[in-house]
């Protein structure tokens, strides 16, 4: 083989070389493409879940909230404390007084007509329920010339057997704010005040009342 030949098999082999190489570049390019599109799909993918499990944890979050409102929504105001003298003269408290049941708490004096009007019906109410409802009704002794004489003498006549408590020191009359008689208001088993009103109310609207809160 002359240097010609040589020579002219070397370039043929070079440009082989070259192509060869060319190939390998072209393949090699590709794969990098291919590997930078799969990589971006996946952090999109990626991005897409993060921002899934962002909204999903953000949605869960107004949930919650939403639930801690309503929750606080139907949350009642405790009952306010007050003193006041049993039946026997002894100085007592609504705390020392309720027993973890439904109550009524009804204002009342002797002196007035509607307060006279209803009671009879607080009455039978409460022999009918005195087991599942206490029954506290304050004679607010200093109210409409009331005093704790006219009080007792007016539960003696009537024969009523509800436990009645006098305000002798108006203290009941003061942290309920009570301008109307009769008031009544009606607390749940856990002493917080559920509803109530001013005026004389019926034997059926008051069992209406603490059907309210009478547990099922």
């Amino acid at each position: 083989m002359n240097a010609k030949q040589k020579w002219i098999l070397g370039a043929v082999a070079l440009v082989l070389l070259l192509m060869i190489a060319g190939f390998g570049y072209q393949e090699l390019q590709k794969e990098a493409e291919r590997q930078a599109k799969s990589q971006t799909e996946e952090q999109v993918q990626t991005e897409e879940q993060t921002g899934t499990e962002k909204l999903s944890e953000e949605t869960r979050e107004k949930e919650t909230a939403s639930q801690e409102e309503e929750k606080e929504s139907t949350e009642y105001t405790e009952a306010p404390d007050f003193t006041v003298w049993d039946q026997d003269g002894k100085q007592t408290s609504l705390k020392e007084i309720l027993e973890g049941k439904p109550a009524v708490i009804n204002f009342w004096t002797s002196k007035c007509p509607p307060c006279k009007e209803e009671m009879p019906d607080f009455e039978e109410v409460y022999q009918e329920m005195k087991d599942q409802v206490q029954f506290i009704m304050v004679d607010s002794v200093g109210c409409m010339g009331e005093t704790e004489e006219s009080g007792r003498a007016y539960v003696e006549e009537q024969g009523f057997t509800f436990p009645v408590y006098y305000d002798l020191e108006m203290d009941a009359v003061i942290n309920y704010g009570i301008q109307v008689f009769p008031t009544t208001y009606i607390l749940n088993g856990e002493g917080r005040l559920v509803t109530g009103g001013r005026g004389m109310i019926s034997k059926d609207t008051l069992q209406e009342l603490l059907e309210q809160v009478m547990e099922p």
